[in-house]
């Protein structure tokens, strides 16, 4: 198989054979290869020494029939011209670059000249060899400037390269603080930065640095690396600039004035990629962090637009035919599984995530018994405490303990905002998605008094709100997009979108447990829109109609009930997504926040803790869980009544009671933190009221 290019943003899967190696190249099989943002301009605008059609892909790893694995330095050179006898073979005037001059590795097999190999270190990873291409261009830029020990560097461009540049930077003693604008960015790079130390910031009123490199095309960023160096500083012109912009005059006659020095740096010699394997091989957690997604060739399509926004870190395409990337060393992000119709099925997911959908089982109920035993013998009529009993019961089997204990107790507000607004199916604009995270942050809103005063942890999420935040202890940084698209014209999530979305879910409810084991979480929702999605969602798993589905949310009127359900039963009708795969659903009419609400539940399930549903939106998360595995039914609880009538069609599906009606339709999690509180009063019933022997009442007379 391979991905062929046959015009602009034209891309086809096509099946081959093994290829036959003419003199002076061997014959690979490609087991990974990473989507470069070259590639995804190359798809979008072409290139000036391509002809289609063309395969792509140059930052790859394969391997010969003896299972010798190789990364390609990217270029056929002639080896006799002064740049080539010199060791800068980048810069051969008859150089043929790979997915350029002739076919690259987005396919099974590959033609590589026999001089380009560069063998791959026994115990790296296969994934990570990857980056030696990348890694390799960021060393070759890193050389040029000489850095000493201690000196300080600036990198403008927080991208996967800039990133790579910077710790080369470190790798040689020197100091970098890397400067990127997008918030976003950042976002993603912090695991990358967590372990490797390296600073990352908006912006620096710090100078007089001893070496600059630009790392993103924008002239301004080449600009400030001038302006930052001090005197005698050196300047690696690594990121060619946008075309036909101006630089000021004034910003040359600075270079002159500082007597700064400036290297070109382009591409990577050969010998850079040697450099670049022994990099990674010592900073491979640090590189791990880097991957985005190891993702089934086939979607290769769907990614090159997304790579296009310089948005993402890495994508790797896997063409190694093995059910389990992870092992090979990819340990975050989207790893392989197979695709159906262009996006990843519920089975598909289940072998993705099997290391946290196995450690889902069934409540146990062999305790029952004993615990049944125990609340009648407390100082009461039999069933006097009504639903606290149920509910003491159900617990003792979540935790297989008698004595059973709330004192961890977590809610997560998942927001995130929805392209299906734009079909004005809610009575309140888009906009006040992020006003109300806001709220939230700042503590003003119904959820935040109710966790004050139950002393319930809280954390805001923000999957995918249309806006940004500042750094608040709250907030949970999680953002997949700025909202899903509308799903009326279209899928509401790429498959990419639908995994990163469980995932961060499944992150942000691992990440809070691995500091302190959590005993109860609530889930809470803010998305204006959602309510369009939840019902959407519970119709196609459950089969009512999208009029018997529509509620009216933030409070629409008749009319726009009936357009809402309108909405609703046409894109249904468009998109007939599978009733029984949570995840074709979710990737057709879902929400992030939904999908992580499902994330979280399956990553509770799967540590045996108590999972508390709100309305009608998180119990569509829920719902979404339980199809992809029905066993997380005996964690969970349905906080209350909602007044949305998909709610309790959701409910009866899962067959789940509502602990209270109080004729909520506020959301945010907070008919959640009311019954955590009464989980947390049923515990206390269950390990601290007497019974009758303890008391010293007589049952007989007790009982009434």
């Amino acid at each position: 198989m391979r991905m062929i290019l046959t015009a602009l943003r034209k891309m086809k899967s096509e099946d081959t054979e093994g290829l036959h190696a003419g003199a002076g190249f061997m014959a690979l099989k490609v087991l990974y290869c990473a989507i470069c943002r070259t590639d995804a301009k190359i798809w979008n605008e072409g290139h000036r020494d391509m002809i289609f059609p063309r395969v792509l892909g140059h930052e790859l790893v394969a391997e010969d029939e003896q299972g010798k694995r190789f990364t390609v330095w990217p270029g056929k050179v002639c080896g006799k011209c002064r740049h080539c006898q010199g060791g800068r073979e980048n810069l051969c005037e008859d150089i043929e670059i790979m997915g350029f001059h002739y076919d690259g590795g987005f396919a099974n097999h590959v033609l590589a000249p026999d001089e380009s190999l560069v063998p791959v270190p026994d115990d790296l990873p296969s994934p990570l060899a990857c980056f030696a291409e990348p890694a390799g261009c960021a060393v070759h830029a890193i050389e040029k400037l000489s850095l000493k020990k201690g000196e300080r560097m600036v990198i403008y461009g927080g991208g996967t390269v800039g990133l790579i540049a910077a710790l080369a930077a470190m790798e040689k003693g020197a100091i970098p603080l890397v400067i990127e604008k997008s918030e976003e960015k950042i976002h993603k790079s912090r695991p990358f930065l967590e372990e490797t130390g390296i600073e990352c910031v908006k912006d620096t009123t710090d100078a007089e640095f001893h070496a600059a490199l630009n790392a993103c095309p924008d002239h301004a960023a080449f600009s400030l690396c001038v302006v930052k160096l001090g005197k005698g500083g050196r300047l690696s012109f690594f990121s060619g600039l946008t075309k036909n912009k101006n630089i000021e005059t004034n910003l040359i006659n600075l270079m002159h004035y500082k007597e700064i020095e400036l290297f070109g740096a382009y591409g990577l010699a050969k010998k850079d990629m040697k450099t670049a394997l022994s990099l990674i091989k010592g900073n491979t957690g640090a590189f791990e962090k880097l991957i985005e997604g190891i993702v089934p060739a086939q979607m290769a399509p769907q990614l090159l637009p997304e790579v296009l926004t310089g948005r993402p870190l890495k994508y790797i395409l896997d063409f190694s035919g093995t059910s389990d990337a992870m092992k090979k060393g990819a340990s975050s992000g989207v790893s392989t599984s197979r695709t159906k119709n262009g996006g990843i099925t519920l089975k598909d997911f289940k072998e993705l995530y099997r290391h946290i959908i196995e450690d889902i089982t069934p409540v146990p109920e062999g305790l029952l018994p004993m615990a049944q035993t125990k609340i009648d013998n407390k100082t009461k009529p039999l069933g006097s405490l009504g639903k606290l009993e149920d509910i003491a019961l159900r617990l003792c089997l979540i935790q297989q303990d008698l004595e059973p204990r709330i004192e961890r107790k977590s809610l997560f507000v998942f927001a995130a905002d929805h392209g299906i607004t734009e079909e004005g199916v809610s009575a309140y604009p888009a906009e006040v998605t992020a006003q109300m995270v806001k709220n939230f942050l700042d503590g003003g809103a119904a959820i935040n008094v109710l966790c004050r005063h139950h002393n319930i942890d809280i954390r805001i999420v923000d999957m995918g709100v249309n806006g940004e935040f500042d750094d608040h202890p709250t907030l949970v940084r999680k953002k997949v997009r700025k909202g899903t698209r509308n799903f009326a014209l279209q899928e509401a999530m790429t498959p990419v979108e639908t995994i990163q979305a469980i995932q961060n879910g499944m992150e942000v409810f691992l990440g809070q447990y691995g500091q302190k084991p959590i005993d109860i979480i609530g889930l809470g929702d803010m998305g204006i829109g959602n309510t369009t999605c939840s019902s959407a969602i519970i119709s196609a798993v459950t089969g009512i109609s999208p009029a018997q589905a529509a509620g009216r949310g933030t409070g629409i009127d008749d009319k726009a009930l009936e357009h809402k359900a309108e909405v609703i039963q046409k894109a249904l009708a468009f998109h007939r997504p599978n009733p029984r795969d949570g995840i074709e659903i979710l990737r057709k009419v879902g929400g992030y926040e939904i999908a992580g609400m499902a994330g979280a539940v399956l990553a509770a399930a799967s540590k045996k803790t108590a999972v508390v549903l709100d309305g009608v939106i998180s119990t569509a998360g829920g719902l979404i869980a339980y199809l992809i595995n029905p066993d997380i039914r005996g964690y969970l609880f349905s906080g209350h009544k909602s007044v949305e009538p998909a709610h309790k069609i959701a409910l009866t599906f899962m067959e789940l009671e509502p602990v209270l009606d109080l004729n909520m339709r506020l959301g945010e999690g907070t008919g959640a933190a009311l019954t955590i509180d009464l989980i947390e009063a049923a515990a206390r019933i269950m390990r601290e009221m007497a019974s009758f022997d303890e008391a010293g009442v007589s049952k007989k007379g007790a009982v009434k």
